[in-house]
């Protein structure tokens, strides 16, 4: 496991967590609880920021995959194509 995967999985055992209490805080406020409405605001911007950051961290270690999957095949097309060409392969 790589260090954007182990982001990943960080930061969505946090958005859960926060989630979870912000739910539990929503559901308070809802029944006359404790939370005020600018402070269930705050947190729901802080949970989209937690997700926007667990799923960037995610794509960039895709990207990497990617990109080294795409550069072998690169290559080894490269090759194929200069050995129709009639050249050898440098």
């Amino acid at each position: 496991m790589n260090k954007y995967q182990t982001l990943f999985i960080g930061s969505q055992i946090v958005a859960y967590i926060l989630a979870i209490i912000i739910i539990y805080q929503i559901i308070k406020k809802l029944l006359g609880g404790s939370w005020q409405v600018e402070d269930v605001i705050l947190s729901l911007l802080v949970l989209n920021i937690t997700l926007t950051f667990g799923a960037v961290g995610y794509m960039v270690g895709m990207n990497s995959k990617l990109n080294s999957k795409i550069a072998r095949l690169d290559i080894k097309l490269h090759g194929h194509l200069e050995w129709h060409k009639g050249r050898e392969n440098i």
